[in-house]
């Protein structure tokens, strides 16, 4: 089974919501400590997406896997493709930057996704600007999409560290796997977390974050708030790409007049078409931070997969 979030992603989600103004998401209720997926009590399973030429590559068999565990080769016992449901969080910018040509672009692009999904996976809509409101829980039918949709209403800054916090809080469910699509400007300017907290976050949560970026000065500060973090100085493209690298995902940008519905449906696309592996650590500690390294025995082919988990 998948395992709940770790502490520390429930400590920051908590502190970040109980430090907001009131009206956005209620903190996540307490779960048991853990930090990976589990199919057993000694199972870890790895999503791992394999394309040649931005191609899916379908068929491959564990035997076409190479795993390392803290650089010590490991056997992968089991592979699926594409069978396991799949819980989708969208993480919308609504900050003064969002404008309205784009929004109206935005609503189209999320109801596409809800399209897209089948009856088995699950939809969560969560708005950020200096607040993070849950519009849509995974529980809720998907005719709720529609009206929270129609209420986006964009204005004031932009949280973006503290909205991927919450948005990595959530508990994983057992047999599914679990995307987050964050769409914004890529700009925090008034997160109480920072950089290297939201990417200590990411390393000991389950989620792949993939990232749209409606911005086309990539190379601007991650954030505008003074902070003594070693990230500091990252800039929006440099810290997207390190939580796409750390967790498997991807960052795409979008640019004025390009289809954002296709850039929705990619992410989505690109997660449902890729592996998962399990296998059961051997000659490594269990306890403590492992580093992992996924690689295909085909020539010409790209690999994307978490780089580590946690084991407790």
């Amino acid at each position: 089974m998948k395992a709940a979030p770790s502490a520390a992603v429930l400590v920051l989600a908590t502190t970040v919501l109980m430090a907001s103004p009131s009206g956005q998401v209620p903190p996540p209720a307490p779960q048991q400590p853990a930090t990976v997926f589990r199919t057993g009590a000694d199972v870890v399973t790895v999503d791992a997406s394999v394309q040649r030429e931005r191609r899916p590559v379908t068929g491959l068999m564990s035997a076409d896997f190479e795993l390392l565990d803290n650089g010590v080769a490991q056997e992968v016992t089991g592979v699926t493709y594409e069978k396991l449901p799949i819980d989708v969080t969208l993480v919308l910018d609504v900050s003064a930057s969002v404008t309205g040509a784009v929004l109206d672009e935005l609503r189209r692009a999320l109801r596409q996704v809800r399209t897209d999904l089948t009856a088995a996976d699950r939809l969560r809509l969560l708005a950020f600007n200096m607040r993070v409101r849950r519009l849509v829980d995974f529980t809720q039918p998907s005719a709720d999409v529609d009206p929270a949709l129609a209420a986006l209403r964009p204005g004031g800054s932009s949280a973006v560290f503290d909205a991927l916090a919450v948005a990595l809080a959530t508990a994983d469910a057992p047999g599914r796997r679990r995307l987050v699509v964050l769409f914004s400007d890529g700009q925090d300017s008034s997160s109480i977390s920072d950089a290297d907290a939201l990417l200590d976050v990411a390393r000991r949560s389950t989620p792949t974050i993939a990232t749209i970026l409606a911005s086309p000065l990539l190379e601007r500060p991650a954030s505008v708030l003074r902070t003594n973090a070693s990230l500091a100085s990252a800039t929006v493209e440099g810290l997207s790409d390190r939580l796409a690298a750390e967790t498997g995902g991807m960052v795409t940008s979008v640019k004025a007049g390009e289809n954002l519905t296709s850039k929705f449906r990619r992410m989505v696309q690109d997660f449902r078409s890729s592996y998962v592996l399990f296998f059961t650590p051997r000659g490594v500690e269990r306890a403590g931070p492992h580093t992992l390294e996924v690689r295909v025995k085909r020539p010409g082919v790209e690999v994307r997969a978490r780089r580590g988990y946690i084991w407790r």
